[in-house]
């Protein structure tokens, strides 16, 4: 049984089931639902790929993107995915229209899906799992059995919550808050300025900002408007007095304060009912695996988004979770080995993440085991492109110490920028 009908519970999902085996995937919501996460790296083509996806992508017309520009104190940068060994371009999608095409695609492998259903307590043993379910439109509770319960619920951390695991972590007390915003311009390649009507001819790239020492802005143009939204320390976001009489106000002035975004949204106007907002969001479980479970996705950890690995780290969890449950349904005995080498790649990968968002100056920490393992499974291209973008924030030193210090970092691929061109 898989929760959650996210990228990370589809994949797992779908892969299961191709492989021969009987899989139901359970949802509270009802899809498609909105959620934020628009930007998504090159990388997650393969994941379509293995899939079968990958025509479906591309027939539903997401904003490709060719880059990203980045604002950072009082640098402008920008780096391009065609100096990075990539084929395919990045992309801008409005998540309930990509996590609906996925559900959908689970559904068409054979999986079960139910939506509007709510799981309300488990039991992990060596043998499977127990799940009381909760229906939301007949109240009806049941328990169900299965041979393994996979964890995607995202921010919801079922698992961790329900076994008291769910640690929020410290070096990230942020708050994000964002919306959605009509007929603003976009940054497109080179660091112009254009109209949102230009973007069929046009790419844009992802927009992100520095505010102050810790803070961001990203700004994302989707095909009918532009995700937009802003991250700032939780001490910051309670000294300032607009945010406790109005959240929405206090987004709106910090978005116009800040340089070139100001610029960018002028004339724009939030729609989509206003202003979202979400305090502490990252977060770790001391357990991603155990008996009868696997925890995946953003249910096994999540960090600042700055760096835009969400989607792809979704689809690698689910991938890797539904690889080591066929290997544990056929080979019973060799289970915990498998849980050990899923809960190893999936630490490492988080843990990497992390050291990469990381908003920290003390130059002597050290980066942990996981996140240097891990490092070495990268690709030269990948490690290429995470080195050139953390070098674009004042967040480098941590992956230039994950690197260890007898390898050099690869060489940048980064162009630097005097000014925002407004045509």
């Amino acid at each position: 049984m898989v929760l959650g009908g996210g990228p990370a519970g589809s994949c797992a999902a779908t892969q299961l089931a191709r492989l021969g085996h009987s899989v139901a995937l359970i949802d509270k919501a009802r899809h498609p639902r909105e959620t934020v996460g628009e930007s998504i790296l090159p990388s997650a083509w393969k994941y379509f790929d293995l899939l079968g996806v990958t025509q479906l992508v591309e027939r539903e017309g997401f904003v490709k993107k060719a880059g990203g520009v980045v604002a950072w104190e009082n640098e402008l940068a920008e780096i391009a995915f065609r100096d990075f060994d990539y084929d395919r371009p990045g992309l801008h999608v409005e998540r309930a229209a990509l996590d609906h095409l996925l559900l959908n695609n689970a559904r068409d492998a054979g999986v079960q899906v139910f939506e509007g259903v709510k799981a309300e307590s488990f039991i992990g043993r060596d043998e499977g799992a127990e799940v009381r379910l909760r229906d939301d439109e007949s109240k009806d509770l049941g328990c169900v059995r299965c041979r393994f319960l996979v964890d995607a619920t995202g921010q919801s951390s079922f698992v961790a919550r329900q076994l008291g695991a769910r640690r929020l972590d410290s070096d990230f007390r942020f708050v994000a808050l964002w919306g959605y915003f009509t007929e603003s311009r976009y940054v497109s390649s080179g660091g112009v300025v254009r109209r949102f009507e230009d973007m069929p001819d046009h790419p844009p790239v992802t927009f992100v900002s520095s505010l102050g020492e810790w803070g961001w802005a990203w700004h994302i143009p989707l095909r009918n408007d532009t995700s937009v939204g802003i991250v700032v320390p939780v001490e910051r976001y309670k000294s300032g007095g607009e945010a406790e009489t109005s959240r929405e106000r206090y987004f709106l002035n910090t978005c116009m304060s800040t340089r070139y975004l100001g610029q960018l949204l002028e004339g724009a106007h939030l729609a989509n009912g206003g202003g979202r907002i979400m305090r502490d969001y990252s977060y770790e479980p001391d357990k991603i695996a155990g008996p009868g479970y696997f925890v995946i996705g953003d249910a096994a950890g999540f960090v600042d988004p700055i760096f835009s690995v969400g989607v792809v780290i979704a689809l690698y969890s689910g991938q890797l979770a539904a690889w080591a449950i066929d290997a544990s349904l056929r080979r019973p005995s060799q289970a915990p080995k498998y849980r050990s080498l899923f809960e190893t790649q999936m630490r490492g990968r988080y843990e990497l993440s992390r050291t990469m968002a990381l908003p920290t100056s003390d130059n002597s920490s050290e980066a942990s085991r996981g996140a240097r393992l891990y490092f070495d499974f990268v690709s030269k291209s990948e490690k290429n492109l995470m080195w050139s973008a953390a070098s674009m924030t004042t967040r480098s030193g941590n992956l230039l110490r994950t690197a260890g210090p007898n390898r050099l970092p690869p060489p940048l691929k980064r162009r630097n920028l005097s000014e925002l061109r407004f045509e």
